[in-house]
């Protein structure tokens, strides 16, 4: 009989907080960010960013490079990729994500990577500082 095989996974789920901050930016700006340490599979906790925007996760490039056009008040596809749209404003820079807000790398071969579009709406000179707090529940880049 065949013995079943089970993706490696890590011994234990830890959370993990990670922040990636843009260059000097000027009026209303998009702005690609990636997310290196969050594995390859988890739940988002907490997003904060520190400026008004809004922030769209994707599980690939592919689906953040499709997205482009997409107006943000629109509904992406349910199979386009795009994981999650946040508004953040001056009142709310932190929101704190239902369960279930998770995310899967969805690149072949896969990648311990979270893609992320940024859309400033600061009138004049700023830079914007986007954070993510989540439970990472697999490091493994493996089937």
């Amino acid at each position: 009989p065949l013995m079943p095989s089970w993706v490696p996974r890590i011994d234990t789920p830890r959370r993990a907080f990670e922040q990636q901050a843009t260059g000097s930016l000027n009026g209303p700006s998009v702005v690609d960010l990636s997310f290196a340490g969050l594995g390859v599979d988890g739940l988002l906790l907490e997003v904060s960013c520190s400026v008004a925007a809004w922030v769209t996760f994707y599980d690939s490039t592919a689906a953040r490079m499709a997205d482009a056009a997409r107006p943000i008040e629109e509904d992406p596809p349910l199979s386009a990729g795009v994981l999650l749209d946040l508004r953040f404003s001056a009142e709310t820079p932190t929101l704190k994500l239902a369960p279930g807000s998770s995310y899967s790398n969805g690149e072949s071969p896969l990648q311990q990577r979270l893609w992320a579009r940024l859309r400033t709406e600061a009138a004049g000179a700023h830079t914007a500082t986007l954070a993510v707090l989540a439970l990472v529940l697999n490091d493994s880049v493996g089937v």
